[in-house]
């Protein structure tokens, strides 16, 4: 189908009939030539409207049916162009906000970690001795038989300060020591 000079010249008077005759003539080709920049059927037919809107808007004087030709699949390979460009810039934005936002995560999770060490440590400080050695080896992985043998003492004596222990952090420092169990 070709377009005589004076529907040419119709189309840049904004003539609407001579524009969906146009559109329909393009549409699918035009789509098809941005679908090779490897777009998917949905972006390719947005970026093939927007060239039409925007013809239909602009009401661009052309000097025949290849200039007119030349005009849209030059202006649909630009804005094809345009949104990879667009595209890349916004992963690579999208993907240094996620680095930034795990980097954050974890810094917070270690100043978290370290706050709970210290706590921990000066609760363990307010033990008495031999409960607090006895915990400690607890969370370094002894049993209380290997612990009762080492240290002398009978398992239910271990279990007895290892409970003891228990309770004295779990009274003073409930919320910490819920914290505790959950990293712990």
């Amino acid at each position: 189908m070709e377009f005589s000079e004076l529907e040419i010249t119709a189309l840049t008077k904004g003539d609407t009939k001579v524009f969906h005759k146009l559109y329909k003539h393009f549409f699918v080709a035009l789509c098809v030539f941005a679908r090779n920049f490897s777009l998917d059927r949905e972006e390719a037919e947005d970026i093939v409207q927007e060239v039409f809107c925007h013809l239909f808007d602009e009401h661009r004087l052309f000097d025949g049916m290849n200039s007119l030709k030349s005009y849209l699949y030059t202006a649909v390979r630009n804005r094809c162009l345009n949104y990879l460009r667009d595209e890349k810039r916004r992963s690579q934005r999208e993907a240094q906000f996620l680095n930034d936002l795990y980097a954050e995560r974890d810094e917070a999770d270690r100043a978290l970690e370290n706050e709970i060490y210290r706590q921990l440590q000066l609760l363990m400080e307010e033990l008495p001795a031999q409960c607090r050695n006895i915990f400690q080896r607890t969370l370094q992985g002894d049993t209380s038989e290997k612990i009762a043998r080492d240290l002398n003492l009978s398992v239910d004596t271990v279990k007895n300060q290892r409970k003891k222990a228990k309770k004295i952090l779990r009274e003073r420092y409930s919320l910490l020591y819920e914290i505790f169990l959950i990293f712990f």
